[in-house]
């Protein structure tokens, strides 16, 4: 069996909702963040007496603490199931990302938060869809279902028919792709997620820089079309294609930079100490 993991996913938010979990919510309740201090006949608990804040009164009235309810949150995956994600280098892009999504379901049920996965190409893939809910199997779920998608269809603008199935409450969003989508789409997918909390998981491989031939004949494929072409590979084309790499790398970090996120880059395996300085770091 393999180790699982924990990701620290942090918030810079409080989450709306009443059902105890880790985060600091924005309801009064129990919980270890201090949101007032008000007085024993407003508040009858006296177990939260602030003896300091009651010897100092001058009117010998009794002070009680008032904490925010520590509240669930909400964690939902949405995976890119286009062609482009069946590609296979150094390692596969499918095993990674079950590797990330199991990690985050275990993660989401430690700390006591709700977690859901959807999967899309053109269309919704009903099958590698898990409903958000609190879920102490969820991480086993996802060990089983994702091996069985087979990537496949030219984009994964089924994503768009996602947006309506979440949560209205804001929640926390990781989206897992490798963004090789035509001009606008990604675009088009942050606008309507905007309202959410959103880290892009970005999916990449160093096999598509140094399994690259210097000279000779050889065969690429456009993994979303599966169109092949025989081409002769030299110096200059191969810095053309790793020099297309870096470009479309840039693109994305500058559009996410316009909605006020960066994305998390995993290049080849997936380590989740990278995804926990991120989130120290974001």
């Amino acid at each position: 069996m393999r180790k699982e993991t924990l990701i620290n996913y942090r918030i810079g938010w409080k989450p709306n909702g009443q059902h105890p979990g880790a985060q600091s919510g924005t309801s009064a309740g129990i919980g270890d963040q201090l949101r007032a201090k008000v007085l024993l006949r407003d508040y009858p608990d006296p177990r939260r007496l602030d003896i300091r804040s009651s010897i100092q009164d001058p009117f010998e009235r009794l002070w009680v603490r008032d904490f925010y309810l520590n509240t669930a949150l909400k964690v939902i995956v949405l995976i890119d199931i286009s062609a482009s994600m069946a590609y296979k280098g150094l390692v596969s892009r499918l095993s990674v990302i079950e590797e990330i999504t199991a990690q985050l379901a275990l993660s989401a049920f430690r700390s006591g938060d709700a977690f859901g996965v959807f999967a899309a190409n053109e269309k919704i893939l009903r099958s590698a869809c898990l409903p958000t809910r609190i879920n102490r199997s969820a991480w086993l779920w996802v060990r089983k279902q994702i091996p069985k998608i087979k990537p496949s269809g030219k984009n994964a603008m089924g994503l768009l028919n996602i947006i309506p199935m979440l949560p209205k409450r804001k929640s926390l969003i990781f989206l897992i792709s490798d963004f090789r989508w035509v001009h606008g789409e990604y675009q088009q997918v942050l606008n309507a997620i905007q309202h959410h909390d959103l880290v892009p998981i970005m999916l990449q491989d160093p096999a598509e820089e140094i399994m690259l031939p210097k000279n000779g004949f050889t065969v690429v494929q456009d993994m979303e079309t599966g169109g092949q072409q025989f081409i002769w590979m030299r110096p200059a084309l191969r810095e053309k294609i790793q020099q297309a790499r870096q470009n479309h790398l840039r693109q994305v970090q500058i559009l996410s930079r316009r909605y006020g996120i960066k994305p998390f880059i995993v290049n080849g395996h997936f380590q989740n100490d990278k995804l926990n300085q991120y989130f120290i770091e974001r």
